[in-house]
Parts: structure tokens; sequence; C-alpha cells
């Protein structure tokens, strides 16, 4: 995979907070700065028809870990009329059970807790919930400028971008080429971070347990 020419830089349309962060290192205040800011563009937004905002209901933001060191990836709240969502802990959610069985960890708050501990906020490629998986790659689209938003804000050392739909949001952020397939884990480097692809959780659950140690390592959750 190689750069694209001809597309605007990652983070050209948000200012940086990397000075900050050298600075106060997990600062109350700027922490609170950073939610306050992604919980708002989340709220306003309406360019997709959706079915509700998980990122807002079930306060998303709240999670992020003092320092974000890894932020990872994924496809988006399970479309349709449904409840569940990665932090909604009051129903199922499959992405947590996957995490659960990766990680190793038991207890649907304990492997949130785990990963903040560690460093690690998992996001979404969409962050609204999807009124069918048809919607998906449209969202994808208009959802790009709230993951650039996030990546600019929090300024991780690693990304990792699990699934097709993380993938495609990463490549067109970092103006790089999609790779053929993110069944296998690739890793790259742009802009001084590490940049992982691998497959979606749920697909490692259900097909591929042999790259759970890859995940794994990559939370750095032992």
């Amino acid at each position: 995979m190689k750069p694209r020419a001809g597309v605007e830089p990652a983070t050209s349309r948000l200012p940086s907070v990397r000075s900050n962060q050298a600075e106060l290192p997990g600062h109350p205040f700027l922490r609170k700065m950073i939610m306050n800011t992604l919980r708002r563009r989340i709220a306003t937004c309406h360019l997709c028809r959706f079915v509700d905002k998980p990122f807002i209901s079930h306060r998303v933001y709240a999670w992020l870990p003092e320092k974000t060191h890894t932020l990872a990836i994924g496809e988006s709240p399970p479309p349709g009329r449904k409840a569940g969502s990665l932090y909604n802990l009051d129903t199922f959610d499959r992405l947590r059970l996957s995490l659960k069985f990766i990680l190793g960890i038991k207890g649907d708050k304990r492997v949130l807790e785990a990963l903040r501990k560690q460093g690690v906020f998992i996001t979404a490629a969409v962050k609204c919930r999807p009124p069918n998986r048809d919607s998906l790659k449209e969202m994808r689209k208009k959802c790009v400028k709230h993951l650039r938003a996030e990546i600019s804000l929090l300024q991780p050392k690693r990304i990792v971008a699990m699934g097709r739909m993380a993938s495609a949001s990463i490549c067109e952020i970092f103006n790089l080429e999609q790779p053929r397939s993110v069944r296998y884990p690739t890793k790259l480097e742009a802009k001084r971070t590490e940049i992982f692809f691998l497959p979606h959780p749920n697909y490692i659950f259900r097909f591929a347990r042999e790259l759970a140690p890859v995940l794994r390592r990559l939370f750095r959750v032992s």
C-alpha cells in the first residue's frame, strides 16, 4: 500500500492538541474538552438517516482513557431496531462478547475497564445506528469527518482498523491504498502513527480465533 496523491492531509481541518498533551498528560480539563467536542459533533450531525445515536445515549466518550495510546475502530452500532451497542452495558452486544473472548476477560464492564486502563479506546467508523446494513457504505463516507476529528484530538500512537469499513475510512484519512483483504494482519506507519489492519473482532471470534493473540497484543492487555 502507498499514499494516494492529491488528497487533503488527514489532520489539516482540525487544530492539533499534541502540544497540550505533551505538556499536560492526562490533564482532566483537556480530557473533558476533548470529550465535549467529540460529543457535540455527533449530537449535532444530521447528515444521515439513522435509528438512534448510541455514542450520545450511552455516553461513549466518558470511557476515554486519560491518554489514548491505541484507537481501535470497528464498524458501527448494530443496524436496525436494536438496543445493543458496545457501551450499553444493560443489554447483550456481540462485539463485547467477542472482545471478552479475545482478551480473556469475564464480565461486560470489566472488559471496558481493562481497555481504558491500557489506554485503548474503541470507536466506530459509523457513529450512529444504521437503519440496515445497506446504509453502511454511504453512512461511512459521511462519518469520516468525525473519525478524522477523533484522530486529530486524541493523537493516538497506534490505530487498529478492525474490518473493511474501518479500513476504508483510515485509508481515506491517511491517503493510503486500501488493502485487498483485511483477513490477515497488516502494519503501516503514517504521520508517526502505527496503523494496523485486522479483521473485525466478530470475524475473529467466529472464523479466525488464531488471530486473537495478535489483537490482544495490540491492545496491550495481558
